[in-house]
């Protein structure tokens, strides 16, 4: 297993990018326990946008948990300021800029809360998520809060190209994500189900393991 996690790094991201972190040793021991107990190495896009510290940082693949989880705590939030931020130079990267394994299963957990820059110029989303799907990348996009009409619709086009899923983070009161963990969500969606963000990350992952271990 090759797992990326593509992670919005700007500021309004504190809270879930807090989450990722708290949760990434639980999400390893459950990958780990699957059936197969799959070999993962670890890989890490951030990015935020033109202007900021750092457009995109990328960090190749690793088998070590505890070094990615060091460069998983170095990310912070901040930065960004418009809502479109540059996602397309940061899936460029995890398309492109990763060792990926031959034989890996190839998963990106995406986690963002804004559509790309379409005004920029350079990598484009449509062409590398046709990429990614050449090479066997599924993308699973993680709408945080604030994702707009335009994010929702990019990130459930990555998902579906792709033959991955879009799904997204609930609130206690829709209309505010400060509200806290609960069961609402401004999205177009009905009839979901909540999980816990690291149960969901391994319940995704087990899915696509158990369905390429039935070929």
């Amino acid at each position: 297993l090759d797992l990326v996690f593509l992670v919005d790094a700007t500021g309004s991201m504190g809270d879930e990018i807090a989450k990722l972190k708290a949760s990434m040793r639980s999400i390893a021991q459950q990958i780990g326990q699957l059936p197969g107990q799959p070999d993962t190495c670890w890989g890490l896009v951030a990015y935020r946008d033109r202007g900021d510290a750092f457009l995109t940082r990328t960090h190749d693949f690793t088998d070590d948990l505890g070094a990615f989880q060091s460069l998983l705590g170095r990310v912070q939030a901040g930065g960004g300021g418009d809502t479109p931020e540059a996602l397309n130079e940061a899936l460029h990267e995890a398309v492109h800029g990763l060792a990926w394994r031959r034989d890996a299963v190839r998963l990106v957990v995406l986690v963002g809360d804004a559509p790309p820059h379409l005004d920029y110029g350079g990598p484009q989303y449509d062409d590398d998520m046709q990429a990614a799907l050449a090479k066997g990348i599924k993308l699973f996009a993680v709408g945080a809060s604030g994702l707009d009409e335009a994010g929702e619709y990019v990130f459930r086009q990555l998902a579906q190209y792709t033959g991955g899923r879009f799904v997204f983070l609930t609130y206690r009161d829709a209309d505010d994500p400060g509200s806290g963990p609960g069961t609402q969500t401004p999205h177009d969606v009905r009839g979901y189900s909540v999980q816990t963000l690291d149960r969901l990350i391994v319940r995704l992952v087990g899915e696509e393991i158990a369905r390429l271990a039935r070929r």
